[in-house]
């Protein structure tokens, strides 16, 4: 969060900073903090380009005196040059608390924000369509079901990458390779640019686009000094795809999906969904991207373009699912309001998250250094809105789809993603 959005002046108001913080159940605290360490930072800055400019100018002024003049004044420059460097180095510390302090204040958190503990429930989405017919059968669940259709090799995969490793085999593989194709094909036909991202960022832009605490539940280093870090999730890539740009307001909304390997440790958590492809360290993902101009509204308009395109999405797979808007108090920094999609797992008659929609509005792009270009309406430094969202984390919807699918005798295909598989049934 940029300090001057909260810097104390006219038409500022750093209450609802306090507020918001207090929305995440944050220590609001860090709002005055920042406001203090910005007045000395101003403070200090001012003597310290002052007494640049005096001794500039008080050089210039030695080398027209003679030398026994010269020498009277060379004791007063060395103590002035001391006094600079003194006064750079407080200058820098405080430059580099308010980084560290102002990094800590999360979004704007949107109005329609659930407050407390619990993810308020905003809408039922049972699909309506999805006759359950006499040949589904509730007998297995996910995990059961992998192994029963030969989809998945957990003890040679354990064997080779550690726990929670895995081989996909068979129809796994082909319904994984389904899955993303016909993700891809959903929003290129909705005008997104396919984007294929690198699987590993250097550290400076991952943090970025990341939380603190991800670099140790989620991240994995690639070399022992940590500089680059595989991604958890393509967004990480395609957020700084227009990294140091400024952008025409008439090219905006751009509209990615993006396409890569994801890998995270789960560090935080440990012990969950430890069998099955649920939760696992390494898997594909297709996401959708906007980026749109910096109207507020506009950003919105674009949320719930995301949203009908994933209510579309899962109901053509005919998986049910329902949203649910995640309370303030679970949102990460980043976000100002996120959705969450939750299928329908029919054996433990429970919903479980698929997708994860998040408007981050201009919070990443300022980081990021991504500027909208000044014109007539818009004078001055405008940021566009940022807006990612799931369509297909795979190995959690070939899960839910087995489980929603099966028959007394095998698996049958969903309709949307035979002809991408090649086949209609997978028998036991």
């Amino acid at each position: 969060m940029e300090i001057k959005s909260f810097r104390l002046g006219e038409n500022i108001f750093p209450d609802i900073f306090r507020g918001s913080q207090k929305r995440r159940n944050k220590d609001k605290s860090v709002i005055d903090q920042s406001i203090i360490l910005d007045i000395y930072w101003k403070k200090t800055k001012y003597k310290f380009d002052f007494s640049k400019k005096f001794l500039n100018h008080t050089s210039r002024l030695i080398g027209k005196f003679q030398n026994i003049k010269k020498l009277f004044l060379f004791p007063k420059l060395i103590f002035l040059k001391k006094k600079i460097l003194g006064l750079e180095k407080i200058y820098q510390i405080f430059q580099e608390k308010k980084t560290e302090t102002t990094s800590l204040i999360g979004n704007l958190i949107h109005t329609s924000v659930s407050l407390g503990k619990n993810a308020k429930l905003v809408c039922l989405k049972i699909q309506k369509n999805f006759s359950r017919s006499k040949r589904y059968v509730i007998k297995y669940n996910h995990v059961e079901l992998l192994k029963l259709i030969g989809a998945v090799d957990y003890d040679r995969g354990i064997k080779t990458s550690g726990n929670r490793g895995y081989f996909l085999k068979g129809i796994g593989l082909l319904l994984n390779n389904a899955l993303i194709r016909y993700g891809l094909d959903f929003l290129v036909k909705r005008n997104f640019i396919a984007l294929q991202t690198p699987f590993f960022m250097n550290k400076n832009l991952l943090s970025k686009c990341s939380q603190l605490e991800d670099f140790k539940e989620q991240l994995y280093g690639l070399n022992q000094g940590e500089d680059k870090f595989l991604i958890a999730t393509s967004e990480q890539p395609i957020s700084v795809f227009h990294l140091d740009e400024t952008i025409e307001n008439g090219k905006f909304p751009l509209k990615y999906v993006g396409f890569s390997s994801c890998f995270r440790k789960e560090s935080g958590s440990h012990g969950k969904d430890t069998s099955g492809l649920f939760r696992v360290h390494q898997f594909e993902k297709v996401e959708q991207f906007i980026l749109c101009s910096s109207d507020y509204l506009e950003s919105w308009v674009f949320f719930n373009e995301m949203l009908e395109n994933v209510k579309f999405f899962y109901s053509s797979i005919n998986i049910p699912f329902k949203f649910l808007n995640i309370a303030s108090n679970s949102l990460n920094n980043t976000a100002s309001k996120k959705i969450d999609l939750l299928g329908f797992f029919p054996k433990s008659n429970t919903f479980r998250e698929l997708v994860s929609c998040s408007n981050c509005t201009s919070y990443q792009s300022k980081k990021i250094n991504i500027k909208v270009k000044p014109s007539q309406k818009n004078p001055g430094n405008n940021y566009p809105h940022m807006l990612n969202s799931t369509l297909c984390a795979t190995t959690r919807v070939i899960c839910c789809i087995l489980e929603n699918f099966q028959t007394e005798s095998g698996i049958i295909i969903p309709s949307i993603l035979r002809n991408y598989v090649g086949i209609s049934f997978v028998p036991f």
